[in-house]
């Protein structure tokens, strides 16, 4: 059984975490020092500081990449299953909890164009249809019309 734990909002296997820090550390270590006592021999010392901790940071760029190869993601995605419900019910349901629509013809045309790319602007448009006021103020319900 994996031992996982949650990182940067990234759930990881704590061994691999773990291998991959030894790696990456590992490498970056090895590259600087290495670089830093053959910059050293050549009588650079300031500058040859710079050039190894450039040749560390690359040292950690290539354990990154090692530890990319070795520990593949584990992650698994599933999907879950659409909405069954119609266009119509949903709109209602949105229309009940914040109030009406409006006219989806007084939209400017960007938004038309839009919502009519969506597929939503017939759905719109007859939700409209059937909520518009009856000329008293109050709304004509579906048998009324």
């Amino acid at each position: 059984m994996p031992h996982l734990i949650e990182v940067w909002n990234d759930t990881v296997d704590s061994r691999h975490l773990t291998g991959g820090i030894a790696i990456s550390v590992g490498i970056a270590v090895t590259a600087f020092l290495v670089a830093d006592h053959l910059f050293a021999a050549a009588d650079q010392t300031e500058l040859g500081h710079s050039y190894a901790l450039l040749i560390g940071i690359l040292g950690c760029i290539l354990g990154a990449v090692i530890t990319g190869l070795l520990f593949k993601p584990k992650r698994v995605i599933t999907t879950s299953t659409a909405d069954t419900r119609s266009r119509q019910e949903i709109i209602d349901e949105i229309v009940e909890e914040y109030g009406d629509l409006g006219d989806p013809r007084e939209l400017p045309e960007a938004v038309q164009n839009e919502v009519r790319t969506l597929g939503l602007f017939d759905a719109l448009l007859d939700n409209h249809r059937s909520h518009a006021d009856d000329g008293n103020g109050t709304r004509k319900s579906d048998d009324q019309q």
